[in-house]
């Protein structure tokens, strides 16, 4: 994840139970410098004196990284079937029992303690992460992002608990939501481009001003890239992009949503809510094609009945697509310039030649969302809330028929997310694109988007 990424030289001494907050913009080296901390890279010149074995981590890479284990061990077989039981996963820190009975139960994590780790969402693999960490004897907590991916009311929780669950423990708080970092924090770390402009007891300073200079909003006016002509079957102006009646689905004896009926008009955007576990991924994953449960259900996509010989490419040409299952499974080596035009072929890397007019489309996507400098760059060698403004270039290259963001602003800082709402906003102005948008953070919603579709577990 931090591949070519240089840090310092820097200097910073951790006491025990001081709590410090890690801020900068997206590309820093926030993540880079706690993984540095843990041995991760390769130390040029000077010395760390830190015990990987006193840390309990929550981060993406963590997550990831048990995620792909998960999928290595069983590559071939029935995920429903195989995999670590959630329960294994949260006793992997070797934690006290009762304290590990009191975060289950405050993260609503008893029904799942028997179902494979694989097969959780986004959501409910985060809050293991943070159950496995709070529960363990380790006196150091590394909580990188520790709510992202949390539906609201468990990101309330999780504030709640860090407050009274840390107050014995030293803390290292990476975020990019400064204005809603935890009051407890007392020392603050401030990180640009791998050097540490400011490191010391928060009180010290008046930061707010600063962090708020930092977190600028983007620049709003400036235009699109122009939508690239394509060759596309013309889908009927008064059809419904999808219908769904009657849909169910069910993983083993867990029923995720049953009866459901949905039709979504050309022009018609949609919010979709829901707790973590209630489904909002599957949901989409019916309409992508990625579920086998499309086939199950009575479910007519563009105009095709699915399960009646189409093919899902003939699905996937209308859609652009943003969530963290593609943000996992993107780890081929390419470039961002090359990350972007594969949105033209809905591909993870580009098995076919690009026009000249998809190059310098892609190529001005990477102006606009401020990469262009490093378009020949690898991908993975870019922070996460870098990698995830790629793929969103990458959804909104070809000004798609259907949008789908699934959380498209985790991970991002103020100003790149105030950047991807106003891209948003002016793809549905420019009505060629019909956007359904998952997000759990009521600063994302959107007054363009007028209908809602809530799921509850």
């Amino acid at each position: 994840m931090h591949e070519g990424f240089y840090l310092g030289p820097l200097e910073w001494s951790i006491a025990p139970r001081q709590k410090w907050l890690i801020a900068g913009r997206n590309g820093a080296g926030k993540s880079a410098l706690v993984s540095a901390l843990q041995g991760e890279g390769k130390l040029m010149a000077g010395a760390i004196a830190f015990d990987p074995t006193l840390a309990a981590v929550v981060s993406a890479d963590l997550q990831e990284t048990l995620i792909e284990q998960e999928r290595l061990q069983s590559d071939g077989e029935d995920e429903r079937l195989v995999g670590t039981p959630v329960i294994d996963i949260l006793n992997g820190l070797s934690p006290d029992q009762e304290r590990l009975a009191d975060f289950i139960d405050a993260f609503d994590l008893a029904a799942c303690l028997r179902q494979p780790f694989r097969t959780l969402s986004t959501g409910e693999t985060r809050k293991v992460l943070l159950v496995r960490a709070l529960a363990s004897s380790r006196p150091l907590l590394i909580l990188d992002d520790p709510a992202k991916g949390l539906d609201a009311s468990s990101s309330s929780r999780l504030q709640a608990v860090l407050e009274t669950a840390t107050r014995d423990r030293t803390v290292l708080y990476v975020t990019n939501d400064i204005d809603n970092a935890p009051e407890w924090i007392n020392h603050l770390v401030l990180v640009e481009a791998g050097r540490l402009t400011y490191c010391g007891p928060s009180r010290d300073l008046e930061v707010r001003p600063w962090l708020n200079q930092m977190m600028t909003l983007a620049d709003e006016t400036l235009p699109l890239p122009e939508r690239y002509p394509n060759a596309l079957p013309e889908l009927a102006p008064d059809a419904p992009l999808v219908d769904m009646r009657q849909v169910q689905v069910a993983f083993g004896d867990r029923v995720i949503f049953s009866g459901l009926d949905w039709r979504i008009q050309p022009g018609e955007h949609w919010q979709i809510t829901g707790a973590n576990g209630s489904g909002k991924t599957t949901l989409l994953n019916l309409i992508t094609g990625d579920s086998p449960h499309c086939y199950t259900n009575d479910l007519t996509v563009f105009g095709f009945q699915r399960g009646s010989g189409e093919s899902i490419w003939q699905i996937k040409q209308y859609i652009g697509l943003v969530s963290s299952g593609l943000h996992l499974a993107y780890r081929v080596s390419s470039s961002l310039e090359n990350v972007v035009i594969s949105g033209f072929f809905d591909s993870i890397g580009v098995y076919q030649k690009a026009s000249d007019g998809q190059i310098q489309i892609a190529r001005d996507w990477l102006r606009r969302i401020g990469l262009d400098a490093a378009r020949r760059q690898p991908f993975n060698q870019l922070s996460y809330g870098n990698q995830r403004l790629v793929l969103i270039a990458r959804a909104m290259v070809k000004q798609p028929s259907l949008l789908i963001l699934d959380e498209p602003c985790l991970g991002l800082d103020a100003p790149n997310r105030s950047l991807v709402l106003s891209l948003v906003r002016q793809l549905i102005k420019n009505r060629h694109t019909t956007v359904l948008y998952v997000s759990h953070d009521v600063q994302d919603r959107l007054a363009e988007i007028p209908h809602t579709l809530s799921l509850s577990e």
